[in-house]
């Protein structure tokens, strides 16, 4: 979809920037644009705008995905997962090890996946392609590390 918009479409260069200067360099790079900042676990429409680019923040306001002009087709799996991550944050305390790899955003996926299951022995890491339909069950021996197409970590990696 997002090619049949005119102008940049992904900002690959922006994963773990602040929020509010990705959204400017968006719009500063693509003019047709409206960046629109969005904190994880947000609900969205589920309509699909060429002008529309939407950058997924965390709490601390950091780009926690590439931002793109809006590609709704992989939304919808997003957004059941973003529910889920809601109640990461209470549920993952009660695992062993560390459950959280924020400064894994942006690495090889393969790397990234192995330097997790390093880091924590209770847990095996799985590399999940973008836009891919998962399970929804809470598991504290599970680390998904959500890839694009090129294989580079696009959320930070986190029990679940």
């Amino acid at each position: 979809m997002a090619s049949e918009c005119r102008g940049k479409s992904s900002w690959p260069e922006l994963l773990g920037a602040q929020g509010v200067e990705a959204a400017a360099t968006v719009e500063r790079e693509n003019p047709l644009v409206n960046a629109q900042i969005v904190l994880e676990g947000s609900f969205v429409t589920a309509d699909f705008l060429c002008t529309r680019v939407r950058v997924w923040v965390n709490t601390r306001g950091t780009v926690t995905r590439v931002p793109t002009i809006d590609k709704i087709h992989k939304r919808s799996t997003d957004r059941r997962v973003n529910t889920k991550e809601k109640g990461q944050k209470k549920m993952s305390s009660e695992c062993k090890g560390k459950n959280s790899w924020p400064e894994l955003l942006g690495a090889k996926g393969d790397v990234a996946a192995a330097k997790i299951e390093k880091q924590n022995r209770y847990v095996s890491a799985q590399i999940v392609l973008e836009g891919t339909f998962v399970t929804l069950e809470f598991s504290c021996s599970r680390v998904r590390v959500w890839v694009n197409t090129s294989g580079i970590v696009t959320r930070a990696p986190a029990i679940g």
